[in-house]
């Protein structure tokens, strides 16, 4: 990402998301939050001298599988169920199989709308489904593995190497 030059007069935006709760608390309590903001800023300086923080900030916070990460073991559960499943469910199952947190359960998308975890277990299913091992005529609300999917798994279920190949399949 590019690094801006800011000059003097010019604005810094902070947009909240709707998961900024403490955040949201924090700025409530100031009475002149530019000038909070600024004794922030000033005291990192003072601290760390001028560097991006955002490395910093990647390590520091909860990472999250990703849909490549999610994939196969989407796969093998909606194999082991052999039943349309509610969408709901699936999500249950992925969020215990990769142990996640309430902390990273609160990271939400950008916008706000939705968690990421959630976000990443949908865009498996639609990679999923773009392979055609997912059943595109699912009832709304539920994902099926599809009779493609069953081969493919049965194929793999023995090594998860190939298993996650999955997220590579040319779709």
């Amino acid at each position: 990402m590019s690094k801006e030059q800011y000059h003097a007069g010019n604005s810094l935006t902070l947009r909240l998301r709707k998961n900024d709760e403490g955040i949201m608390r924090w700025a409530g309590a100031q009475s002149e939050i530019g000038d909070s903001i600024r004794f922030l800023i000033e005291q990192e300086i003072q601290r760390n001298g001028y560097k991006d923080l955002s490395l910093e900030i990647k390590n520091k916070r909860p990472i999250l599988p990703t849909s490549t990460d999610i994939e196969p073991y989407l796969l093998a559960y909606l194999y082991k169920r052999n039943e349309p499943v509610a969408i709901s469910e699936a999500y249950e199952e992925m969020r215990e199989v990769f142990n996640i947190t309430e902390d990273q359960a609160r990271i939400t998308v950008r916008d706000g709308q939705e968690p990421q975890w959630k976000n990443n277990v949908r865009w498996a299913s639609q990679q999923l489904n773009i392979k055609d091992f997912v059943r595109k005529d699912s009832k709304h609300g539920y994902w099926e593995i599809s009779e493609e999917g069953k081969i493919y798994y049965d194929k793999t279920k023995n090594n998860m190497t190939m298993q996650k190949e999955v997220a590579q399949k040319p779709s």
